[in-house]
């Protein structure tokens, strides 16, 4: 392996490479040179000059080579709380749990260090982007940061008080100050989040698309998740949640709907009207017991559809993989032969349609000339990724995180060979959570 960590210009040599592109190209035996942390050239191989001879080649053998991995939806630093409460629904798994827990222990120390071993979760399973959601946005980001990591990070809004804010004015106040204070880190970006049309008030969401309108923002913002939500809204306000966010003027193109799990057709028909973006869960929304989402018509009706994990404390894995492949199956349960998804849009799922909906996709997303060296490279030629027929497919069904060879971002590796590159404390990092692990017990 050569070391090309802090080498401008060099390649990178694939068996396959999956450019998530406009024409959907799976190229074979080509290399990609980088340049400065752009993909400059995407040759084939084998037409390889002699001005390429002396540009250090990193060769890649029966790997696959994607688009850096894209998590839309995480709240990186509920790994604090990974596996406390597995046996509950979502509203008591939050009252009876997650609240009281985070009431007690959240402040900032434990959100990055939590946020630390998300991301050594997440870019050892090819994810180079995550899209986040979570108090003290300072310590997620700076965590991203260190680990080596693209991220957008959501300004969290409520309007009830917590360790971190004491109303809807003060985390919008902390939440400006963080997006002033990293203005110009390269590798983060931000969104309004309003937590969920059930923990704000008309007031609060008006304003929220107010400021979204002002500093072009987009909005990230939990949606239908359970039917309780849908409940709720009926009896104080006479209209299901998405009716809400439509009259207040808060829905549009900016807007990524989470979850989305109970939709009418005329909730549909409302998101389809405001091109919403939705972002599925589904290890999540089953684990929770919120119900299964309906990928068929959330495919036709949305503006794009991306995945995420949801945090560590309701999926027990931040591997986009898993949920991938979930959603697929789900996919086909109520749809015929000829509409199932390929294993190239798949793919597209979590890598250009997620780029798309955070607004990212003129840099990442897809491999193309231009654009940032965020890349993933996937192992297919052990045991049980053989004999491979479909490269994407063999990753989806067959391989998922543990394929994961090499992770680029920014054309800096990141992750080879089950090691990290850059000088963590891989052990000390572990520690540090066991001890937040044993307060909490």
């Amino acid at each position: 392996m050569l070391d090309i960590e802090n080498k401008d210009y060099y390649g990178i040599q694939a068996k396959w490479i999956y450019t998530a592109n406009a024409k959907q190209d799976l190229l074979e035996n080509h290399t990609l040179l980088i340049n400065k942390g752009l993909i400059e050239e995407i040759i084939p191989s084998n037409s390889l000059s002699s001005n390429h001879q002396k540009i250090p080649v990193l060769k890649f053998d029966d790997c696959l080579l994607t688009p850096g991995l894209i998590n839309m939806h995480s709240h990186a630093a509920m790994t604090f709380l990974k596996g406390i409460a597995d046996d509950l629904k979502l509203n008591d798994w939050l009252e009876k749990s997650i609240w009281p827990n985070e009431l007690k222990f959240l402040n900032e120390k434990l959100v990055y260090d939590c946020s630390q071993l998300a991301c050594l979760e997440m870019i050892s399973s090819g994810i180079t982007t995550f899209n986040d959601m979570y108090f003290y946005p300072e310590s997620t980001a700076r965590a991203a940061i260190d680990i080596g990591m693209r991220s957008n990070i959501g300004l969290l809004c409520l309007d009830f008080n917590s360790n971190y804010a004491s109303d809807f004015t003060d985390y919008l106040d902390k939440g400006f100050t963080f997006r002033d204070n990293f203005r110009d880190e390269q590798m983060i970006t931000t969104s309004l989040a309003p937590h969920a049309p059930y923990t704000l008030s008309d007031d609060s969401l008006s304003k929220v698309r107010t400021f979204a309108d002002q500093l072009g923002l987009s909005i990230h913002c939990h949606l239908h998740e359970t039917q309780w939500e849908i409940d709720k809204s009926m009896e104080e306000f006479g209209i299901r949640p998405i009716n809400r966010l439509d009259s207040l003027g808060l829905l549009g193109p900016d807007f990524m709907a989470v979850h989305c799990v109970h939709l009418s057709d005329s909730d549909l028909q409302i998101m389809s009207k405001n091109q919403i973006n939705v972002i599925s869960c589904p290890t999540s929304n089953l684990k929770l017991a919120s119900g299964i989402p309906p990928i068929n018509s959330l495919l036709k009706h949305s503006n794009t559809l991306s995945v995420g994990t949801d945090g560590s404390a309701s999926n027990n894995k931040l591997n986009i993989i898993d949920d991938l492949k979930l959603l697929s199956l789900l996919q086909r349960n109520d749809s015929d032969p000829s509409s199932f998804l390929s294993s190239k849009d798949l793919i597209d799922l979590i890598t250009t349609k997620s780029a798309e909906s955070l607004g990212l996709n003129d840099n990442i997303g897809s491999i193309e000339i231009g654009k940032k060296a965020d890349l993933a490279a996937f192992d297919l030629s052990t045991y049980c990724t053989q004999p491979v027929y479909d490269p994407l497919s063999t990753l989806i069904y067959s391989g998922g995180r543990d394929t994961a060879n090499a992770v680029w971002v920014n054309g800096n590796l990141r992750y080879h060979n089950k090691k990290f590159t850059n000088d963590l404390d891989e052990k000390l990092i572990i520690e540090r959570i066991k001890s937040w692990k044993n307060q909490i017990q």
